[in-house]
């Protein structure tokens, strides 16, 4: 066979097996649909059959009790309409409510007018009302047991009426003289449905929705409602002016589609007719589930026919991934080799990039100092002159003990130059060595190098050590120039977030524990932005304008904390305190009282 006719035949097995998936697929659809459909409907005649009985159940407990009560003689009193009886009557038919459970019965004349009524003490009393346009008064009139739903005149809440003549005597043959009527509220029942999660619907014989377990679907019509029909419903005031818009629109399938929101939604409904006023019951069945469960059918079968041929396209490919797997091993191995020959190189690297970083960042952090150096060297100079030019002409006028004091205070001078040039001196070098460290004397150090800049600024400085700290107690593991370079990185960061604040505050606190020190530098400063957080520590990374820093600071901060063996952190401060950042470093706390030595000699 040659490689046309092989391509050809290939092609023809591809076609023919997805036409042979497609058939498969269409047809699980339909199934599912209809097995699903008809579940369905199952379900919704049985719950058809317990809501009917329920409502039937509800309504045959009050059919019997209108004629029961119009053949008592204190009802039938009531109609010669004398106050004394009626007042009984009122309280006969309260009673009579309360314990049955309607929601209100009440007796009328001839015309209508209700002369007595179980709620005669409430707002909405029926006494005084007339109902003689109500189908279910009508209907006793003329001798028989009325039955309607409507909508109350009175009260406004819709209940299901229940009429029974009142005759003058005991015999059937005797003058009917006015109807005793009950009505009975049907609110428990729809509440139940709407519990119950489903939908479910009750019509009249107009195909007016009077129950639904979805308040907004009541006093909706099911289908048409001809002119004759809705003049009848408007004399007989049974909904009270209600639209009585339609529900939904009936579809070529025979489903509902009723609009809910943007979308609506599709129903198959069901229906089962009561005896009771050529009434409905209807449910609902959703449509959506019946299509998603149609449509997990459809996936679960094409995974598995996915499933089959990849099991096929497996097999056939095995030696040939067996031996793909074998290629792409040795040339992992090979890579992981060459990538960990890589990687062992540039940490090298960056390690010795990251020692020249720090020292850069001290040489840095020393030329900012130097206009604090320069100002503390110009003052001892110019006191130097002064006290040096007044020395000489006390000598001349013979004052020699004023002369000695001006060069004592000369001698004074020279020293605290001496001293700064040392300090400066101590500052550049580099550090390395792991010994106890005095904490705060290394802050009031790093604090008048910086004295000349925090004046400038006008930064109220407030410095809180902890109570009965002796001298020499508050010793970190570390060395004297990486401890001052931290330091001056974190207050220097300090005071350049305090640059345009009216009133510049900086808290620096300082607390131990068992095991470790606790720095926090603290300003009222705008504060970090969150998406900066995490990123504060990265080298290069600054929020400063262009040739005001190299974001190196924090980055050589964060480096010596770590050589330390410590943590850093910086969060925002609450409102509550001031707003702004705050800068904490942990520190391994040293036990050993650092040995005494004499730096002057160490560095001249």
């Amino acid at each position: 066979m040659g490689p046309i006719r092989r391509r050809r035949l290939r092609r023809l097995l591809i076609a023919s097996g997805a036409v042979l998936i497609a058939a498969v697929l269409w047809w699980v659809w339909h199934w599912q649909f209809d097995n699903a459909l008809r579940e369905s409907r199952r379900h919704a005649e049985a719950r058809l059959a317990l809501y009917t009985s329920s409502l039937d159940g509800a309504l045959e407990r009050f059919t019997y009790l209108p004629d029961l009560l119009a053949r008592q003689p204190l009802v039938r009193g009531a109609l010669a309409d004398r106050p004394a009886v009626i007042r009984r009557v009122n309280r006969h038919l309260e009673r009579v409510a309360e314990r049955s459970g309607a929601e209100a019965i009440y007796l009328m004349d001839r015309r209508g007018l209700t002369l007595a009524a179980s709620n005669h003490a409430t707002p909405a009393s029926f006494i005084g009302h007339r109902y003689e346009y109500r189908p279910y008064f009508r209907a006793a009139i003329e001798g028989g047991q009325g039955e309607f739903f409507a909508v109350g005149s009175t009260t406004g809440r819709p209940g299901y009426f229940v009429s029974a003549p009142v005759r003058t005597a005991s015999a059937e043959d005797a003058t009917i003289g006015g109807v005793l009527a009950i009505k009975v509220s049907l609110e428990s029942l729809q509440a139940d449905w709407r519990e119950a999660g489903e939908k479910v619907l009750l019509t009249d014989a107009n195909g007016v929705v009077i129950l639904s377990s979805r308040p907004e679907w009541r006093f909706r019509r099911l289908g048409r409602l001809d002119a004759a029909a809705l003049g009848e419903v408007r004399a007989q005031r049974q909904f009270q002016g209600a639209a009585l818009a339609p529900l939904g629109e009936r579809l070529n399938d025979g489903s509902l589609w009723v609009e809910s929101g943007a979308l609506g939604e599709r129903f198959f409904t069901t229906a089962r007719a009561l005896d009771t006023l050529g009434w409905r019951m209807h449910y609902l069945v959703p449509v959506r589930p019946l299509y998603v469960s149609a449509r997990n059918a459809v996936l679960l079968a094409g995974a598995v026919c996915l499933a089959l041929l990849l099991l096929g396209l497996w097999l056939r490919e095995r030696q040939q991934r067996l031996w793909l797997r074998e290629r792409e091993a040795r040339i992992m191995r090979e890579a992981n080799e060459r990538l960990e020959s890589r990687v062992a190189a540039r940490t090298r690297e960056l390690e010795s990039a990251q020692a020249e970083l720090v020292q850069a960042g001290k040489l840095a952090a020393l030329g900012t100092m130097a206009a604090g150096i320069a100002h503390e060297l110009n003052q001892p100079l110019a006191g130097i002159r002064t006290y040096a030019a007044s020395g000489a002409r006390l000598l001349e006028r013979g004052r020699d003990e004023a002369a000695s004091d001006n060069f004592r205070r000369i001698q004074g001078l020279s020293e605290r130059l001496a001293t700064l040039i040392r300090q400066l001196k101590l500052f550049a070098r580099k550090g390395g060595a792991r010994e106890p460290v005095d904490l705060a004397a290394r802050l009031d150090f790093v604090l008048d190098l910086l004295e000349e800049r925090l004046a400038r600024q006008g930064v109220a400085l407030d410095v809180q050590l902890p109570e009965h700290a002796a001298a020499g107690s508050l010793l970190v593991a570390g060395d004297t120039v990486r401890v001052e370079q931290l330091l001056t990185n974190l207050l220097r960061n300090a005071l350049d977030a305090l640059r345009e604040i009216e009133a510049p505050r900086l808290t620096v606190s300082v607390s131990q524990g068992e095991s470790r020190v606790t720095l926090e530098i603290a300003d009222n400063g705008p504060g970090i932005d969150e998406d900066v957080l995490e990123h504060l520590f990265d080298p290069f990374f600054t929020t400063k304008a262009v040739g005001d820093g190299l974001g190196l600071g924090l980055f050589i901060a964060f480096g010596i904390v770590q050589d330390l063996e410590g943590r850093i952190r910086a969060e925002n401060r609450p409102a509550s305190l001031g707003g702004g950042a705050a800068f904490s470093v942990e520190l391994p706390r040293a036990r050993q009282v650092p040995a005494r030595r004499d730096r002057e000699e160490s560095l001249t």
